[in-house]
């Protein structure tokens, strides 16, 4: 943590294993060739995003991880796969190219519902106003794509998909956004406990 500073930038997320972010690293390179102007964050850096805090006094860090911990109980290890791709807000307005998530997705979203609950609770942490949605960010988008060509892209991609992964903890990251894109790094780790 940055020393004289109380406050941090901060989230929790899903790390991926490397196979899984060569596959999404790949998979820049395929849209990449489509001339799309964005920016491409670096596989490194690549994560599943559970809860987004924004800037977090560091003195409440202790009682994050504490409803962390509240908030992994009865989940259960499951496994997942990044699958096709989508675009935020929406196909006239592409702002972000994602890979979606498959798999135990049932699983995930109670652990994404049970942290917005615990930490409004035990925090006052206010819970996000829209429905998770899981993803993983692919590019940012810099020059307005026309429509049809991010219709193709969508088509093109939909029946794309990587090897499961096993998700069996849950980080809590800082993340600092330097010049040359944000960089994170991991305060602690809480796993999900196996019955």
């Amino acid at each position: 943590m940055t020393q004289g500073n109380s406050h941090i930038r901060a989230f929790i997320a899903i790390s991926l294993p490397k196979e899984i972010k060569k596959f999404l690293y790949d998979l820049q390179g395929k849209l990449g060739k489509s001339g799309i102007k964005a920016s491409w964050p670096k596989a490194e850096t690549m994560h599943l995003t559970l809860k987004f805090f924004g800037n977090v006094n560091v003195s409440r860090i202790d009682a994050i991880k504490a409803c962390m911990i509240k908030a992994v109980e009865g989940i259960p290890i499951h496994s997942l796969y990044a699958s096709g791709i989508g675009v935020f807000p929406s196909v006239k307005n592409t702002k972000v190219i994602w890979s979606g998530t498959r798999g135990q997705t049932d699983v995930l979203e109670k652990l994404v519902n049970r942290l917005e609950d615990i930490f409004f609770e035990d925090t006052e942490i206010k819970r996000e106003n829209r429905r998770f949605s899981p993803h993983l960010t692919l590019a940012r988008i810099k020059q307005p794509i026309y429509p049809k060509t991010v219709i193709t892209l969508l088509q093109e991609f939909k029946d794309f998909h990587s090897d499961n992964f096993v998700v069996s903890e849950i980080k809590f990251f800082q993340s600092e956004l330097l010049s040359s894109g944000a960089a994170h790094k991991i305060i602690f780790s809480v796993p999900l406990i196996t019955e």
